[in-house]
């Protein structure tokens, strides 16, 4: 029986997070390991598409491209680093932004919230880039913030509530709560 090799680098603690959607979190783990159908994934298995980014429409679509350096992208993150007050630059992969998202520090009560925010800004601009290519529809910057915030507050609310959790509790990760 072969033996099972564990991956040292890999942000478990984020990707399999019990208080985001399991469906989240599937996608998370497939962008990690690069395996999101975007259009370099579906062009290298013989598909014959135009090359375009559908949220920035230029250059390719990869997954990191376009989850973490996008224009659309990068207003979520700022509008995040703006909220919880962090300055801080993406890495060049989901992991590696994944695995250094594990080093701020925050109180004991936000820990789970603050994990899953990453992954509610992956899933708000997976979610846009397809209403993008199959309906040919797209948010406005202050739309696609609200759809985030909206989600992320839900999140804390149907997973952390007995906790008396809510976004505004998770703001300020300044310190321990």
């Amino acid at each position: 029986m072969p033996k099972r090799t564990k991956c040292k680098h890999f942000p478990v603690k984020i990707i399999w997070n019990p208080w985001v959607p399991s469906k989240v979190r599937f996608f998370a783990w497939e962008a990690c390991w690069g395996k999101v159908l975007t259009l370099d994934q579906l062009q290298r298995r013989g598909w014959s598409l135009v090359n375009r980014r559908a949220l920035c429409k230029e250059e390719s679509e990869t997954i990191d491209l376009f989850l973490l350096h996008c224009v659309k992208a990068r207003v979520l993150w700022q509008l995040m680093f703006s909220l919880f007050r962090i300055q801080w630059i993406i890495s060049g992969s989901v992991q590696d932004t994944l695995l250094g998202w594990l080093s701020f520090p925050v109180g004991r009560r936000c820990r789970k919230a603050r994990r899953a925010t990453p992954l509610c800004i992956f899933w708000t601009i997976w979610k846009e880039r397809n209403q993008r290519v199959f309906e040919d529809a797209e948010m406005s910057d202050q739309s696609l913030k609200s759809s985030f915030l909206c989600k992320i507050a839900l999140w804390i609310w149907v997973y952390l509530h007995g906790n008396g959790l809510s976004l505004v509790d998770c703001v300020n990760w300044s310190g321990p709560s």
